[in-house]
This record gives structure tokens, C-alpha cells and sequence, in this order.
């Protein structure tokens, strides 16, 4: 019996012939896959279907990684140069949503109303203003691309497929999620793309591959592509969300360990996108979300001990003073953007009621500038005054309020710090605030197809709509604590 035990406690050694046999399977599937990639490639594109169809948490975690770490066409030219995997693991994922959803009923499917309204105003407006400019054309503006095969009706059809997978993100996120571990799931999903994007940078970094570009002496990674294009939003974005859940979610996160290593990698992250604006909406989300720690542990002189050590050790490391460099004029670029918020505010005054078009800024931008064209105004306000008039540009406004009113609704003053969401809702407000800062870097909220390399950029605009329809689940499941997994209406 004792040798028994014995025989038992011993690993078993596998026998040579069982690792020939995985040599031989990893070989031969190394060579297939490289004298026939595009049949691996269709292989992988079915499992990959499959998980989005087989569950919503599953859906999202294809979305995350292809939109973060897949943003580029393999194609060079035509309209299909404009489509990007994430785009397709979009388009997917909605049509998942939209297929398992019973009973299918559009007042059932976008909820909540407060903030389904604005959303609704804004899908009716953007095709008016594109039907407008179709009618009433400036005769000074030619509606076609220089370089590219690209119609403009390809263009306006790329806009309202923006639009639709943009409006609908929040809701189908809102139905996946069921409970608490659900948002944790997600926000860690995030935080591993965000992890594996700063491994490859810092690979780009010390190897030096990727591009030549430099900022101030350091080298970007740099791909076909702007590598840090989908990066930057997401880091900065999703930082408050793992801050908060070291700070918070000691007793409430079942993976608090890798939380805390997730917020180490996106920290890096977002310091080596050498990007101001990212370093900007970091820095906003952190500081309401330590503002939030200080406040809920007032009483406690060690909070206040840390923070008077960070900000002496702040001012004697000098980071402040190489920080600022990234803001001189002279050793930076950046200033041309102010001709492309002239040449917005020009169109604006030109076209004030229903503007140029949705998607339209880039034929105006060209012909418009006298400096400088961007093809975009690298400003969300200036981006839609622009683009839809005071119309879109006041329900834009609206959007923003509803937005405020999501954070009154958390009820954070009444949480308690053991409550399984509470770390989510100290995130809220740091989210908020970053990204509604980050309009008046880029178009943030409503991406435009006037945006180089079209629907690309809404592999990386999704993250913030994701992150938005976490909120919202987050308040569905406060308001129904006792019955987590199931459904409650707003």
C-alpha cells in the first residue's frame, strides 16, 4: 500500500515516442502554415467566428484583441483597404447581439432611455446632413479622393456603418454582461491587450523595428500603421478602471493579483506612447480616482503621507521638467492643428445649420486650408459643428449631459467600499472626465469617415463605447443586487 501511495505521488515521465510525436505535429504545422497561410487563416477566422457566436463575454474578448492588436488591412487599395479585422469582429459581435436577442424589440434592445435618446437623435441627424450635402453640393468642392479609387458614396456608406456599429456598442455590451465577474472579465481582457501592446513596443523600442519615427530622442513603434493609433485611447481610457481596482477592489476582485499587474503594464503602456494626450488623459483619470481614495480615507494620515512623498519625489526626480519638453513648440510638432481648427470653424460659419455633411470635412479640408489640410479638425466640438451645424452640435451637447447624468446614478457618495461595484464606480468618473477631455484632441465620441484610412478608426474609438456600456451594466446591477445574474430594466 505504501509503494502504492508512492507510485502515485511520482510524476509520470512521458515516453520519448510521445514527444516525437508533438515535435512532429508542431513541425508539420509550421510547415502548412507557411506554404498555405490563407487556409490557416480561414481556419482561424472560423473559430474565431464561432467564439463570437458562441458567447457575448467571448463576443467582446475577439473585439478587444483584434481592434487593439490586429489594426491593419491586408489590403492596399480599393474599398476594401478601408475594412480592418476589428471592424469585422464589430460587425460580428452587433449581429450576434442582435440574432440571440429575444424578443427582438427595438425599445427593449436600446436601453437605458436616458441615454438612448441623444444616440437616436444623432443616428436621424447624420444622414440628413449627408442627404442635404447630396442635394445642395458646393460648387467650389470637388466630392472625390486624388489618390484612391474610393468614392464618395463608398465614403458616406462607411460613415453611416461608424454610426450604427457605434450607436449599438453600448447596448449589446450592457446585454452581455449578467454579473459582477462578467465586468471583471472584461476589464482584464483589456488590460491583457493593453499588456501584450507594451510588450511589443518595448520589443520595437530595444530592437528597433517598427519605424524610424522619433520624438525627443525616443523611437515609436511604429508599424504600416501608427501603432500607438489604437493603443493610446485605450491605455489612458482603461487606467482608471485598473487604478481603481488596486485601490478599491482588495475584497471585491477575484483576480486582484493580476489587476495589480495589468495597472503596472498599462502605467508603462501609456508612458511609452511618448503620446501628450494620452499623458494628459491618464493623468485626469488617476487624479479623480486618487482625489476619490483621499476623500474616502480622510481620517487616515497615512493617505496623506503618500501623497505629500509622491509629489516631493515628483519634483526631485525632473520629470517634470522632461515632461514639459514634450509641450515646447520647438522641439515638438502639433501647432499645425490649429489652421485644421480654423478651417472647421470657417465651415461652421459657412454651413451653420445642418453643415458640410457627415463624413464630408475632407473635401472642404483640402480645398479650404490655405496652410494646412489634416482631413479631420482633430477636435470632436469643431469635428460635428463642422460636419452636422448646430443641429448635430446641439445634440452632441445633449449626449454629453446624459453622459453626467450616468455618474449621478452610480450613487457612489452612498456606496460602500465592500460593495462587489464600487471599484467600477470610482473608475466612472475618471473615465468620464478622460474622455470627454479627449475631444479636444480627436474625434472621441463620433468617429468620421473623413479620418485617414477610414473605418480604422473605430477599432480604436470602440474602447470608449465598451467601457461606456460597463457603466451602464453597472448600474443595472446596483439597482439589482440580489438578483445578479438576471435582467432589470432601467
Amino acid at each position: 500500500m505504501h509503494q502504492f501511495s508512492n507510485s502515485l505521488a511520482l510524476p509520470q515521465r512521458w515516453s520519448w515516442k510521445v514527444y516525437a510525436v508533438i515535435v512532429a505535429i508542431a513541425v508539420a504545422t509550421a510547415t502548412l502554415i507557411v506554404q498555405s497561410p490563407l487556409v490557416w487563416v480561414g481556419v482561424a477566422g472560423v473559430l474565431t467566428l464561432s467564439a463570437q457566436f458562441l458567447n457575448p463575454i467571448s463576443g467582446i474578448g475577439v473585439v478587444l484583441f483584434t481592434c487593439g492588436l490586429l489594426s491593419y488591412s491586408p489590403f492596399e487599395a480599393g474599398a476594401l483597404s478601408r475594412l480592418y479585422p476589428g471592424d469585422l469582429a464589430i460587425a460580428v459581435f452587433l449581429l450576434a447581439w442582435l440574432v440571440g436577442h429575444r424578443p427582438w424589440s427595438v425599445k427593449d434592445l436600446f436601453r437605458p432611455d436616458f441615454i438612448n435618446r441623444p444616440l437616436l437623435a444623432m443616428a436621424v441627424v447624420t444622414p440628413l446632413t449627408m442627404l442635404w450635402s447630396r442635394l445642395h453640393p458646393d460648387p467650389s468642392v470637388v466630392y472625390s479622393f486624388p489618390h484612391s479609387d474610393v468614392s464618395w458614396t463608398m465614403a458616406q456608406l462607411s460613415q453611416l456603418a461608424l454610426l450604427a456599429a457605434t450607436v449599438c456598442m453600448p447596448f449589446a455590451v450592457v446585454s452581455a454582461i449578467k454579473s459582477w465577474k462578467d465586468v471583471e472579465t472584461i476589464i482584464s481582457i483589456m488590460g491583457v491587450v493593453v499588456a501584450l501592446g507594451t510588450l511589443v513596443t518595448i520589443t520595437a523600442l530595444v530592437f528597433g523595428f517598427g519605424g524610424t519615427y522619433t520624438i525627443l530622442g525616443a523611437t515609436r513603434a511604429y508599424w504600416e500603421q501608427p501603432w500607438d493609433n489604437s493603443m493610446e485611447p485605450l491605455s489612458c481610457l482603461l487606467l482608471p478602471f485598473l487604478y481603481a481596482g488596486v485601490l478599491f477592489g482588495r475584497r471585491s476582485l477575484s483576480r486582484y493579483g493580476l489587476v495589480c499587474t495589468l495597472f503596472l503594464f498599462c502605467l508603462l503602456g501609456v508612458a511609452l506612447t511618448f503620446s501628450r494626450e494620452s499623458w494628459l488623459l491618464a493623468l485626469f483619470g488617476v487624479l479623480f480616482v486618487s482625489g476619490l481614495w483621499i476623500y474616502r480615507h480622510r481620517s487616515s494620515w497615512f493617505s496623506l503621507l503618500m501623497v505629500a512623498v509622491s509629489l516631493f519625489v515628483l519634483l526631485l526626480s525632473g520629470a517634470a521638467g522632461i515632461i514639459s519638453r514634450f509641450y515646447n513648440p520647438d522641439e515638438v510638432y502639433g501647432l499645425e492643428r490649429i489652421y485644421f481648427y480654423v478651417t472647421a470653424a470657417q465651415l461652421f460659419m459657412t454651413h451653420p445649420w445642418l453643415g458640410v455633411g457627415a463624413g464630408n470635412y475632407q473635401f472642404f479640408d483640402r480645398t479650404y486650408a490655405e496652410v494646412s489640410s489634416g482631413g479631420i479638425a482633430h477636435n470632436q466640438f469643431l469635428t460635428l459643428a463642422a460636419e452636422t451645424g448646430i443641429l448635430g452640435f446641439g445634440i452632441f451637447l445633449w449626449l454629453l449631459v446624459a453622459v453626467f447624468g450616468l455618474l449621478k446614478r452610480l450613487n457612489l457618495r452612498k456606496g460602500e467600499l465592500n460593495d462587489s461595484g464600487y471599484w467600477v464606480k470610482a473608475a466612472a468618473y475618471g473615465f468620464v472626465f478622460a474622455w470627454m477631455a479627449e475631444c479636444l484632441f480627436r474625434e472621441a465620441f463620433f468617429v468620421t469617415a473623413a479620418a485617414g484610412g477610414g473605418t480604422k478608426f473605430l477599432t480604436a474609438n470602440i474602447f470608449a463605447w465598451i467601457l461606456l456600456g460597463i457603466l451602464l451594466a453597472t448600474v443595472n446591477l446596483s439597482q439589482k443586487p440580489s438578483l445578479e445574474g438576471g435582467r432589470s430594466d432601467f
